[in-house]
């Protein structure tokens, strides 16, 4: 597998499919890779093109299939959905293209296995109908070449955020456009319609994204855009510190909202989840896979002497990086995982994603301790009578799920990280909550 997804192999593959387009292919490199054993393997280039003086950059996901039993699940469904079709990503779509004996196969972005509907949210000439409100033929081309259309972010069946720049009135406006597998866009679009009202009821402790629209044909979410960048993740520094003031306050707000969702997230279901990377453990790091699984015996024992903690709308995600920061104001994004769940859960990721995973010095360390204290104090100085009688097993939780994510990632060093943040859960589950 590694052999039929290394960046030589790619630029062969590249260079055959725009061979008679006239481009020639200039650079590859690597994004990003996801490994899920036993079953599953994924990952994305950047591939950059150039023909005369014009450049482009191609992004292409390979997945391969580790076993003959899920490549012949994986076929399949890639026969199902555009397999048989030509994969032309310079002027048309990347359809994939199966390798049986290497058990892979590649594609290029908008194309996605499981988001069929992607490609017409990349295309300027739909979405200049949507944005624009036009049908006419005239008029739907003459205000595609007004829209800009940029990828921001994609993650292999899982999402894409597109950012759209249109001109008008010589003024640009920029909105930003989400699409995800199934209808959970338009549940995100219920979700923030509800908190704007909870936001009013609690002026200057929440800001959100104004939802626009959601485009059922595209399952494709629209939202306004946010000004301002990503909060860094230097723990040191006072914006991060800063930022986790803003996360309790958020968080309280959400807490109190009373919006309700269709999904749960229950311990239980956690906890299985726990098993089954367990088992996954097993394939790539024998330590791991012991760590893990006297962590998850003590962690049932945990659920089994305490009690349950009020069930509450939470965000599902709260971590230090979903907020964007512009002139001193947080703005929370991203709802696609909103859940009622026990008060806790929210609460310990918040503080389990504020330790670095590869600190560059001390001060990084004690920096995350430092926010991880300004936000507990904050929380329950908002919700002093909050119920966090599970706080220690929701922290373990998180902090052994993100063991799993440097696994499914295969970061340099992801074993020694995984291993440290499954030694820090165990210590976090033994710990009280900070006074």
């Amino acid at each position: 597998m590694d052999a039929a997804t290394s960046k030589d192999s790619v630029a062969d593959f590249v260079t055959g499919v725009v061979a008679q387009t006239g481009w020639s292919v200039d650079r590859v490199s690597r994004r990003s890779t996801r490994f899920e054993p036993p079953d599953w393997y994924w990952a994305s280039f950047n591939v950059d093109i150039n023909k005369d003086e014009e450049k482009r950059t191609l992004r292409l996901v390979t997945k391969g299939a580790l076993s003959p039993d899920a490549w012949d699940r994986m076929s399949d469904r890639l026969m199902r959905h555009g397999a048989d079709m030509a994969c032309e990503p310079v002027e048309g779509t990347g359809y994939p293209t199966l390798f049986p004996e290497t058990q892979h196969a590649y594609w290029f972005y908008p194309y996605d296995l499981s988001m069929h509907n992607l490609p017409d949210a990349n295309d300027k000439v739909r979405m200049a109908s949507v944005l624009f409100g036009l049908d006419t033929t005239t008029d739907v081309l003459t205000a595609a070449r007004r829209l800009e259309v940029e990828r921001v972010r994609y993650v292999p069946e899982v999402g894409a955020i597109m950012r759209y720049t249109m001109e008008s009135g010589g003024a640009q406006n920029t909105i930003f456009g989400k699409v995800q597998p199934g209808h959970r866009g338009l549940r995100t679009f219920n979700v923030v319609h509800g908190l704007w009202k909870a936001a009013a009821r609690y002026p200057g402790l929440i800001n959100l994204p104004r939802p626009l629209a959601y485009v059922e044909e595209m399952n494709l979410l629209l939202e306004e855009g946010v000004r301002g960048r990503p909060v860094a993740g230097n723990r040191a520094s006072a914006e991060f510190e800063i930022a986790s003031v803003a996360a309790a306050e958020a968080l309280a707000v959400i807490h109190e909202s009373g919006v309700d969702s269709d999904e749960r997230i229950r311990i239980e279901d956690e906890l299985a989840r726990l098993d089954r990377v367990t088992e996954q453990f097993a394939y790539v790091l024998p330590v791991g896979h012991f760590l893990l699984k006297d962590l998850v015996t003590h962690m049932r024992e945990r659920v089994r002497k305490t009690e349950e903690e009020d069930w509450l709308p939470t965000h599902g995600d709260m971590k230090y990086d979903q907020f964007m920061l512009h002139n001193d104001q947080f703005t929370l994004l991203d709802f696609d995982y909103f859940a009622v769940a026990e008060t806790s859960y929210d609460v310990a990721k918040f503080c389990a994603y504020a330790v670095p995973s590869m600190p560059l010095d001390w001060r990084q360390s004690v920096g995350a301790e430092e926010a991880r204290a300004v936000f507990l104090r904050r929380y329950r100085e908002l919700r002093p009578y909050a119920t966090l009688q599970r706080f220690a097993l929701y922290e373990a939780l998180h902090l052994a799920l993100r063991a799993m994510s440097f696994m499914w990632a295969q970061v340099h060093e992801w074993d020694a990280m995984a291993e440290a943040f499954l030694a820090l859960a165990f210590e976090r589950l033994k710990s009280r909550l900070p006074e």
